[in-house]
């Protein structure tokens, strides 16, 4: 019923969009990687193929967004870890439209296809109304984003050019040059059953900083949090907190706080952000990190990281118009376990971009030798390296 319903949406806009503007655009990821033995996992060779087609129909104030791909991945077998996802979870939920499709699942081979965009729009004077599969972010922080309702991005992941759609109904109403009111009504499936969301958001800006507040339901029960940004001099400031119901207590705190900056050293582009994030959810020492991967919030996809405090750094730097550096680094300020992604970026064209990059996680692997307690939330990851190749067009 709910494919039929998508099916029923886009016949019935079709006709009234057949004389609108079409715009078509692509996007073609190719990875190779090699990772090394761990104590969850053996050693061996990944690649993805990611394809992404996304046109986009617009007639008068109707907008057609569609976005339809295809997602190969090979790892070495089901215990490998995900390129996409190296320092947490891969699992992708919310689906409640199902429109996510296995076309092949074998132990180490899986080929997927899915509509990761299928919503129409109106915009008529202040008000826009979106209805459909839609990427939301109410992420005000840019690495670690605990108050963020609406499918975060996981912060390991080197591939984040678009965020995961939602099927959700979206209602935005600009009262002003600066002042914004949205509302968002979202079921999604979870392992758990099916949940709504409804929230509401309010946001508005002076004297250089802008600030806001969303609550209503979330999964099916009350949240809500404050969010702010602004600068002081050159180095912008980003907060973010959220109020949520914990499983095990009444309720809990979700925050981050960051700093980003950039500088130009030389003539050159070197960009800089540090964040500290503090999570309620997560495992306050090691002994709870396997209890945090297998609790609610985690497996709902409400968490980034396992651990309680999680500082995360970012850092890029143009060593050539057409090469740069980057680097990330997380770190679980419990159990003193590190994530570290050193890379190199070419822009081979105006459309393509190769990348060489790896990740190492240090620290502890294990609670104690032949057990599955985990020692630390990084320091079971393995080396991984990788080539990858993205081509817009």
């Amino acid at each position: 019923m709910r494919i039929t319903a998508a099916l029923l949406l886009l016949a019935t806009t079709l006709p009234s969009a057949a004389k609108g503007q079409l715009e078509v655009s692509a996007y073609v990821l190719g990875v190779g990687a090699y990772q090394g033995n761990s104590a969850l996992g053996v050693s061996g060779s990944t690649t993805l193929a990611r394809t992404r087609l996304m046109p986009v129909l617009t007639s008068g104030g109707l907008t057609l967004d569609i976005a339809y791909e295809h997602v190969l991945s090979q790892t070495p077998s089901s215990t490998g870890f995900s390129i996409t996802a190296p320092g947490g979870s891969a699992a992708r939920t919310g689906d409640w439209l199902g429109l996510d499709w296995d076309l092949h699942s074998g132990s180490n081979t899986k080929w997927r296809h899915r509509l990761d965009r299928i919503s129409l729009g109106f915009s008529g004077g202040p008000l826009e109304v979106t209805i459909g599969r839609q990427a939301v972010s109410w992420a005000t922080t840019l690495i670690l984003t605990p108050a963020d309702p609406f499918a975060p991005f996981n912060p390991s992941d080197p591939f984040r050019e678009y965020r995961g759609g939602i099927d959700a109904l979206r209602v935005r109403v600009f009262t002003g040059p600066f002042t914004e009111i949205e509302a968002v009504v979202r079921p999604t499936e979870t392992a758990f059953g099916t949940t709504v969301t409804a929230l509401g958001r309010v946001q508005t800006s002076k004297g250089g900083w802008a600030f806001g507040t969303w609550a209503g339901i979330l999964h099916d029960q009350p949240a809500g949090a404050l969010f702010t940004t602004g600068a002081l001099k050159a180095t912008a400031i980003r907060a973010e907190l959220a109020i949520r119901e914990h499983p095990n207590a009444e309720v809990t705190m979700r925050g981050a706080i960051g700093l980003d900056r950039f500088f130009t050293p030389g003539g050159k582009n070197l960009y800089f952000a540090v964040e500290l994030q503090y999570d309620g959810f997560g495992a306050q020492n090691t002994s709870k990190l396997l209890e945090t991967i297998n609790s609610k919030p985690f497996i709902q996809g409400d968490m980034q990281t396992i651990g309680q405090w999680t500082v995360a750094s970012q850092l890029s730097y143009q060593v050539h118009p057409l090469v740069g550096v980057s680097g990330l680094t997380l770190v679980n300020a419990r159990d003193r376990s590190v994530l570290v992604s050193p890379g190199l970026n070419w822009s081979a064209t105006s459309s393509l971009t190769v990348t060489a990059a790896a990740f190492r996680g240090l620290g502890a692997e294990l609670a104690s030798p032949g057990t599955l307690g985990l020692g630390s939330e990084y320091g079971f990851i393995p080396a991984i390296g990788y080539v990858s190749a993205s081509w817009f067009f």
